[in-house]
């Protein structure tokens, strides 16, 4: 089934007034953080409180899909995050700092086993967050791990850093990375997140990068305040013309269904299996349905 996927909020698990204040701001994903935003004398209270407010507010009733980035492996904090939060009405897993198949499957297998313990009839899915240049080496690998993992991120940050690399005003050197993560995803149809735009005042650079990353075929990007998140949305919600070309290959391959015929063309360009996917799911961030 296809999703709306364009952004991703992060929220401190430790904000109590976040967890109810996001909604107002519609991000389509919701991430809720156990990792960098929290220090760990306070990991135990967050994750407690983190799962109480995933069980007691219903973002899907308001389209937002939740997610937890809880703490890596190599942390005391891993185990007793991640069952904490399976045993929430969460429905994606973050998992931070994702550098080869093996720790995917690792954690699809602990998840699998609390789900069991609990009784959990709907599967938890992963976002896998991918943060050095091994990650980035192996993003193929990690994106068609399972069928859980449905969408893979770059963490720029740690990526640079990994890297010994220098910031630039035009982010080239992300470039690599970016394409890779991109690739990946694309390969195994699933979601590809670009990282973060960390100056929060800079509106306009924001639009610049999430142009820029659209181009390339990126699906969505995360934010870190909410204020990002109206400009991220706007820029992958399709524009009047996309919406009517997407229509009209919609209603012209509903018309050929019927009479049982396979390619067919629209305005003299030929239509196949990949372009009604993808006028579909420009329905879909359009809210238009079909």
């Amino acid at each position: 089934m296809l999703k709306k996927r364009r952004s991703a909020l992060f929220v401190p698990g430790n904000n109590p007034g976040m967890f109810k204040d996001v909604i107002a701001y519609h991000p389509d994903i919701v991430i809720f953080d156990l990792e960098d935003a929290i220090s760990p004398k306070e990991k135990d209270a967050a994750r407690e409180l983190t799962k109480r407010m995933l069980n007691f507010f219903n973002y899907q009733e308001y389209n937002i899909e939740t997610a937890v980035r809880i703490n890596h492996f190599d942390t005391e904090f891993y185990y007793q995050d991640l069952k904490a939060i399976v045993n929430s009405n969460v429905d994606i897993i973050r998992l931070p700092k994702v550098e080869t198949k093996t720790e995917v499957l690792k954690c699809i297998a602990d998840i699998e086993m609390i789900e069991k313990s609990i009784n959990r009839t709907k599967p938890v899915l992963l976002f896998c967050a991918i943060e050095s240049a091994k990650g980035v080496l192996n993003a193929y690998e990690i994106a068609s791990a399972d069928k859980r993992v449905v969408a893979i991120a770059l963490g720029g940050f740690d990526y640079v850093l990994d890297l010994n690399a220098t910031k630039s005003n035009d982010r080239k050197e992300l470039l690599f990375g970016r394409n890779m993560v991109l690739h990946a995803a694309r390969a195994v149809k699933i979601d590809a997140f670009d990282s973060v735009f960390g100056d929060i005042n800079d509106l306009a650079g924001l639009k610049k990068e999430t142009e820029f990353i659209k181009e390339l075929g990126f699906t969505g990007k995360s934010a870190i305040h909410p204020n990002q998140v109206p400009i991220i949305n706007q820029i992958f919600t399709p524009n009047e013309k996309e919406i009517a070309d997407a229509l009209a290959i919609i209603t012209a391959y509903q018309k050929h269904q019927k009479i049982n015929k396979g390619v067919f063309t629209v305005n003299g360009k030929m239509v196949d299996k990949p372009i009604i996917e993808k006028a579909e799911k420009l329905l879909l961030l359009a809210e238009i349905k079909i």
